[in-house]
């Protein structure tokens, strides 16, 4: 008896040992710790549709992830969705270990899965950019946006920032519902609006001065068939990030590779007009939250 009550007591007190190990292992193991392959620390980026197709995004900004994966000695993966909402949607269930999110979608994702912001992108030098809303070139606009009333009008998807979140914000400070006041779709690319613009389909479609400036530049619209009839007040740039409880020194490496670079640098392996990055915390993004609230998203 006096055996078998020993035993038992061991067996307790191993029990509490084991389950005390197995919780420090819990707390002191990141929750989003980097795969390594072969030896090879691997990570999985993803960025936001920047251009009308994945594959032109991905020739133009995979060389800036090759440069950081290179000065860490990793290898990587790349993709870029079809949607600023998706991109969003992956960071926050784990598929993403360091992504390009835009300003909304960083939000979104750090309020569901606490994502971290590292940087900010710059384009043309600063750290900010502004929301638009082109017309065709012919449009008889004097008074904005008295005189759009009736047009057609289309947003990008609602995990857009300068597409949906931004001119939706306004339209509602304003007392005007876009569902009624226009003809109004969503869930459009930047592309497809320049693009439907430019052959008279609708009337009025959301962009991105940045976004806008990319297209022109590569030819891929006239900008005389098109002109600005609204923009936002400046808007914090993109969003470098990487999930909650991301490796601490990993993190800090990343950041300052990034942040180091020369903008003379940073252009030859980006898209035209990005040209660098800027440290960034998440308070950088209180005007896209209050957009949110303003909309009951968050």
């Amino acid at each position: 008896m006096q055996v078998f009550t020993l035993f038992s007591k061991f067996k307790k007190a191993l029990t509490r040992a084991i389950l005390a190990f197995i919780a420090t292992i819990i707390v002191c193991t990141p929750a989003q710790a980097a795969e390594v392959v072969n030896g090879k620390l691997h990570l999985r980026f993803a960025i936001a549709p920047m251009r009308p197709t994945p594959s032109q995004t991905i020739k133009e900004f995979e060389p800036i992830f090759k440069y950081l994966a290179d000065q860490l000695g990793a290898t990587y993966e790349i993709v870029s969705p079809e949607s600023w909402a998706a991109i969003s949607v992956a960071m926050t269930n784990g598929h993403v270990d360091v992504g390009w999110l835009g300003p909304w979608g960083y939000v979104l994702s750090n309020k569901k899965a606490g994502t971290e912001v590292l940087a900010m992108a710059k384009y043309r030098g600063k750290p900010f950019y502004k929301a638009l809303i082109v017309g065709r070139a012919d449009l008889p606009i004097k008074k904005w946006p008295e005189d759009a009333k009736g047009l057609k009008l289309s947003l990008g998807d609602q995990g857009n920032t300068s597409g949906w979140l931004i001119p939706m914000a306004y339209f509602k400070s304003i007392g005007i519902d876009p569902a009624s006041y226009f003809e109004y779709r969503e869930g459009a690319s930047f592309g497809q609006n320049e693009s439907q613009i430019q052959h008279g389909l609708i009337d009025l479609g959301s962009d991105m001065d940045r976004g806008r400036n990319g297209m022109i530049e590569a030819g891929q619209i006239d900008p005389s068939k098109s002109k600005i009839v609204w923009e936002s007040s400046k808007l914090p740039n993109d969003a470098i990030s990487v999930p909650k409880d991301f490796d601490p020194a990993l993190k800090a490496r990343i950041t300052e590779i990034l942040t180091s670079l020369s903008e003379e640098k940073a252009q030859s392996l980006m898209g035209s007009g990005y040209n660098g990055f800027v440290k960034a915390k998440h308070s950088d993004y209180k005007v896209i939250e209050d957009a949110g609230r303003i909309l009951g998203k968050l």
